[in-house]
C-alpha cells in the first residue's frame, strides 16, 4: 500500500532538516513524499534539493497560506494514505510499516497515533480522550500529525476549507468522522510535535475557529442536544484564553511595572512540582527572579527543571514561597503556619497571576 506524506513548509530552514530525514529514513518502500514550498525566501530550499532525488514531488510557488498549500499537496497525491507532517514535526522510526499493518488489519477509513510534545527542550506524552466520537466538540480526539487518511476520503468530501485559516485541519476531520469515516485509534507514538508554534493572539484567533467549527457540526448533526455545553464550555475556554493573553502581555510590554510587584532582596521557592510549577518557574525566570529551588510534600525526587526539590522540612525561612497546586492552597497554606511562617512570605500563584494580568491588555 502505497502512502503518501505531504509537508508544506516556508522559511523553515532551522527545521525541514530534520522533518525530511524522518520520512526518508522511514523502512517503507511504497512512500511518496510530496513537499509544498511556498516560495521560501531562506535556505529551505537548498536545504530540500540536498535530499531531492528521495523526493517525490517538490514544489516551490507563491500560495494564499497554510491550507491552499496542503490542498495543492492532497491535489497531487497518488497513494492509498496520505498524511501531512509538519515542517518543524518528524517522525518516530518505522512508523509507515506500522500504520500499513494498521490499515491491512481492518477496514477503517483512517488511522489515528499519537503524538510526543516537544516544547522548550521537555518532550512528554500527550494524552488524548478517544473514547467518544463528540469529545470532537471540545478537543483534539484525533492529532493531525498523528493522522492518516484513505485519499478516497479525500475524494468523496473534498479538501480543507480555506475561509479556515488557523482551524481547517479540524474541521475536515469533523467533516469526515460526522460523514462517518470509520477510525482506528491505536495506542502507539507516531510523531514527535513540537509545540508553541501559534502567538498568543492565534491562540484565541483558534479557540474561536474551533468554537464555530464544533457549532456548525452539532447544528448539522444529530448532536443538537450538545449546542448549550457547546456553548458554555467555550464561554469559559476562551475567558480562560483572555486572562493568559493578559498575563502574557504584562509579561512582554510592561515587565518594569510587574517586577515591582517583587521582592529582588529574596530568593523564592516555587512550591508544586507539576504544569503550573512549570508556568511559575518560566515567569520567574523571565522577571529576573532568585529560584532557590521547588518544594513538593510527595515526590521522590531531587531535581525539577534543572532546580533542586526539597520536603517542606527543608524550608529556608528566609526565602519567599509561590504556592502552585490548586486546589491545595488552604491545606499548604495551614502547613506553612504550622511551621511558623508568617503570612508575607507565601503567596499563591492565583493571586500573582492576577495581579499580573491586570496590568495586561487583550488587542481586539
Amino acid at each position: 500500500m502505497k502512502i503518501s506524506v505531504i509537508t508544506v513548509c516556508y522559511n523553515s530552514e532551522e527545521t525541514i532538516e530534520r522533518t525530511i530525514k524522518s520520512v526518508i529514513a522511514q523502512d517503507y518502500d511504497e512512500l511518496e513524499y510530496i513537499i509544498i514550498d511556498g516560495a521560501s525566501t531562506d535556505g529551505t530550499l537548498d536545504i530540500i534539493g540536498r535530499y531531492r532525488d528521495k523526493i517525490s514531488v517538490c514544489v516551490s510557488e507563491p500560495d494564499f497560506g497554510l491550507y491552499d498549500a496542503m490542498n495543492k499537496g492532497l491535489e497531487r497525491v497518488s497513494g492509498e494514505v496520505f498524511a501531512f507532517l509538519n515542517s518543524d514535526d518528524y517522525y518516530a522510526d518505522n512508523v509507515l510499516r506500522r500504520v500499513n499493518e494498521c490499515f491491512q488489519n481492518s477496514d477503517a477509513d483512517m488511522v489515528s497515533g499519537n503524538m510526543f510534545i516537544c516544547k522548550n527542550g521537555v518532550t512528554t506524552k500527550a494524552v488524548y480522550n478517544k473514547n467518544k466520537k463528540e469529545n470532537m466538540f471540545f478537543q483534539v480526539v484525533y492529532p493531525h500529525p498523528a493522522l492518516f487518511a484513505k485519499r478516497e476520503l479525500y475524494k468523496k468530501y473534498g479538501g480543507f476549507d480555506t475561509s479556515y485559516k488557523i482551524a481547517a485541519d479540524s474541521e475536515w476531520v469533523m467533516r469526515v468522522c460526522f460523514k462517518g469515516a470509520k477510525v482506528l485509534c491505536v495506542e502507539d507514538y507516531f510523531t514527535y510535535f513540537s509545540a508553541g508554534g501559534l502567538s498568543s493572539r492565534k491562540m484565541y484567533a483558534a479557540l474561536e475557529e474551533q468554537y464555530h467549527v464544533a457549532l456548525k457540526y452539532a447544528q448539522l448533526d444529530k448532536y443538537t442536544y450538545m449546542e448549550s455545553e457547546i456553548q458554555e464550555f467555550y464561554s469559559i475556554e476562551l475567558k480562560k484564553m483572555e486572562i493568559r493573553e493578559r498575563y502574557r502581555n504584562a509579561l512582554e510590554m510592561r515587565i518594569e511595572d510587574v517586577r515591582k510587584g517583587f521582592d529582588y532582596n529574596h530568593g523564592y521557592y516555587i512550591w508544586g512540582i507539576g504544569n503550573r510549577g512549570r508556568e511559575c518557574l518560566q515567569s520567574f525566570e523571565k522577571l529576573g527572579l532568585r529560584v532557590a529551588g521547588f518544594i513538593d510534600s510527595y515526590a521522590e525526587i531531587k531535581e525539577f527543571m534543572g532546580y533542586r526539590v526539597i520536603k517542606p522540612g527543608d524550608i529556608d525561612n528566609e526565602k519567599l514561597i509561590c504556592i502552585t497546586p490548586i486546589g491545595y492552597e488552604e491545606e499548604i497554606i495551614c502547613e506553612l503556619k504550622d511551621r511558623g511562617i508568617g503570612k508575607n512570605r507565601y503567596f499563591t500563584y492565583s493571586d500573582m497571576v492576577d495581579a499580573i494580568m491586570r496590568l495586561g491588555e487583550v488587542e481586539k
